[in-house]
């Protein structure tokens, strides 16, 4: 069952192509370089969805694998926050199959599934699976994988379910004792395992020194160990590169394509060991659950050890310090533990039941009162996305509101719009810069071109990206002199909810 068996061990991810948007050629010519010597030197497996790189990955991919005739895998993801029938990651997969000029792709993969919940709404009749194993059926697909962001706890059923022949899990040094019941299942079902963010995001690259413990005497830097590390457990078969140059290619295979100077059993036990001993660093051990007024405090003191390091300049983000803490923090929440608080006030009562359990010995109710602290100074609370949204666009008299650009958040913008003010009383409207996307359907709403602006004339044009919420900004100053507004979701210095 095991799909991933035999692969090489490092597969290629596509989501930092050095390539900033379709107008991009030189980007587009290196990111397809990148490729090409990716295949050259070993790689199979590709790792793509459809907003990488700005959108771009597919066309890199298109390129590459016109001049080459090694052999490649690729997935196809299918996020059900934007595909939830059988309909529409049908719809998906074509999409992709015709940006990469490809009649069939090796794997399907669930995208982002972040609960068990969700996971037995993709398996109902009419659902994203059902869409797979037709697919599969029909020889169009080969593989049914997913990628999972749940709970730890809900991993392993989801993996116990059978329904997955490989899954992709983030493991790295920052939440490898809660990952391990995970693994353990994968290689109990055979199900193959292939990692994603073995570097934490950018946090181990940018913190050796406290993560030196998982050197090994072999070892060139704490990169390779972190890399070798994420290796080095039986159930995982590869992992993935995300690289955006061919120095950065070259590293990764310097550390994983060579067989481990170190027994891989000797090192996850010697990491995991001397891992465990870290001062002030929670393990996500998970003793302290059980909170009587629900509050998840493992996830927030596990998303909380980011404070402990450097900030990382998330997504290219230039800032104040606390803001790319808070970056760190609140994306590591949201992305692994789906975590948002009605608002910022703290639950807690200090009843102590949490630090008592506590085998580090952490002030865990000191670190709860801060999240919640730092919740509601930048805005990471329901309360404040629908406050934000009735400044925006609440009863200001627009006919038509456009969101720029379409992807996976724009549902969630939506669906909070909904959620506190009903129905709107104006037209959404989608924009992309995206060519190939024109004329295709999101959550029933149709992608427009950027350049149909003019024609559709919105009265305002929300930007919903915080990456590249400035370059868009810039390339709409055009429409904004023909009296069309233009908005940014995100106020300055607040956490971003879309990314």
């Amino acid at each position: 069952m095991n799909c991933f068996q035999n692969s090489f061990p490092i597969g290629l991810g596509t989501a930092r192509f050095p390539i900033q948007g379709p107008d991009d050629r030189q980007g587009l010519e290196t990111s397809v370089r990148l490729v090409l010597r990716a295949l050259e030197r070993g790689v199979r497996y590709v790792d793509l969805g459809y907003t990488y790189s700005s959108g771009m990955a597919m066309a890199a991919l298109r390129e590459a694998f016109r001049q080459t005739d090694r052999p490649f895998t690729v997935t196809a993801k299918v996020a059900y926050d934007e595909d939830k029938t059988c309909g529409d990651a049908l719809r998906r997969v074509e999409r992709y199959l015709k940006a990469m000029d490809l009649e069939r792709i090796d794997f399907f993969t669930c995208w982002t599934i972040r609960s068990f919940e969700e996971f037995q709404r993709i398996m109902e009749p009419g659902g994203v699976y059902e869409a797979a194993q037709r697919l599969r059926d029909e020889g169009i697909i080969r593989h049914i994988c997913c990628s999972l962001h749940a709970p730890p706890e809900d991993m392993v059923r989801i993996i116990e379910s059978g329904a997955f022949e490989g899954v992709t899990v983030s493991y790295s040094l920052l939440n490898a004792q809660r990952m391990q019941p995970v693994l353990d299942a994968a290689a109990r079902k055979d199900v193959g395992v292939a990692v994603m963010n073995p570097l934490g995001g950018g946090v181990i690259a940018q913190n050796q020194e406290f993560f030196s413990y998982a050197r090994g005497p072999e070892d060139r830097d704490t990169v390779h160990a972190a890399l070798r590390f994420a290796k080095a457990h039986p159930a995982v078969n590869m992992v993935l590169a995300g690289v955006n140059s061919e120095a950065e290619l070259e590293d990764s295979l310097a550390a994983l394509s060579a067989p481990d100077p170190e027994p891989p059993e000797r090192r996850m036990e010697r990491v995991l060991r001397e891992g465990a001993q870290l001062k002030g660093f929670c393990t996500g051990c998970k003793y302290c659950e059980g909170c009587p007024k629900g509050i998840p405090t493992y996830a927030l003191m596990q998303a909380r050890n980011a404070l402990l390091f450097e900030p990382v300049e998330a997504y290219g983000r230039q800032g104040p310090e606390e803001l790319l803490y808070n970056l760190q923090l609140f994306r590591k929440l949201y992305f692994d533990d789906s975590w948002l608080p009605d608002s910022g006030e703290n639950p807690c009562v200090a009843c102590g039941k949490c630090e008592a359990s506590c085998t580090q010995k952490l002030e865990i109710i000191q670190g709860v009162a801060d999240v919640y602290r730092r919740a509601a100074e930048v805005g990471y609370t329901k309360a404040a996305h629908q406050e934000r949204l009735r400044e925006l666009l609440y009863q200001k008299g627009y006919r038509r509101v456009g969101l720029y650009p379409s992807g996976g958040f724009i549902r969630e913008i939506i669906q909070v719009y909904r959620d506190a003010y009903g129905e709107p009383d104006f037209e959404w409207l989608l924009f992309n810069s995206n060519r190939d996307l024109r004329g295709s359907v999101e959550d029933g709403l149709v992608i427009h071109h950027a350049g149909d602006i003019p024609a559709l004339r919105p009265d305002v044009i929300l930007i919903c990206s915080y990456r590249f919420e400035q370059d868009i900004a810039e390339s709409l100053q055009p429409y904004q002199r023909q009296g069309i507004r233009v908005e940014k979701l995100h106020r300055e210095r607040e956490i971003p909810w879309v990314f």
